[in-house]
């Protein structure tokens, strides 16, 4: 498996979907079901980076992230439920902290539904702590109780 910057947008919406495929009956549907290649390539061109993880040159994983001077914001961790349990996720998180320190950031954060308690399970693990409890509205005008998860990043 490899990591790479360069995402076909066409071939990371077919992996989000599929990632968030268990949340369409969700009373609550995440955002990430509305995604599109053109949402995608808008995000990349106002400086959303994007890891992909290939496996034998097919997209299996991707995760989105913002990157500023204070912190590395990653968000749409997406994995294809046949590589799920695998570890991909966790190699992916940790290859974009490994890129965070490289560029001499610190701090790696994310935000998480209160109610998924794999993916708080998956980050605690990870060394992610909860810092802030909030109310947030997704795309879909929701409103989902959300986690800030926050990770000090050392050398």
């Amino acid at each position: 498996m490899k990591i790479e910057m360069s995402i076909d947008p066409a071939k990371a919406v077919k992996v989000i979907h599929q990632a968030f495929k268990r949340y369409e009956t969700d009373p609550q549907p995440s955002s990430a079901l509305n995604e599109t290649a053109d949402s995608i390539s808008s995000e990349i061109k106002q400086g959303t980076e994007m890891f992909g993880v290939y496996d034998n040159d097919e997209l299996i994983a991707l995760v989105k992230c913002i990157v500023n001077k204070e912190f590395i914001y990653f968000s749409r961790l997406s994995v294809l439920p046949k590589n799920q349990g695998k570890g991909v996720a966790t190699n992916l998180v940790k290859y974009l902290e490994d890129y965070a320190v490289q560029n001499n950031i610190f701090v790696s954060k994310c935000k998480v539904r209160k109610s998924e308690k794999n993916n708080i399970a998956l980050y605690s693990k990870l060394g992610y702590k909860i810092v802030k409890e909030e109310i947030i509205i997704n795309k879909n005008g929701d409103e989902i109780p959300a986690l800030t998860m926050q990770k000090n990043l050392t050398i």
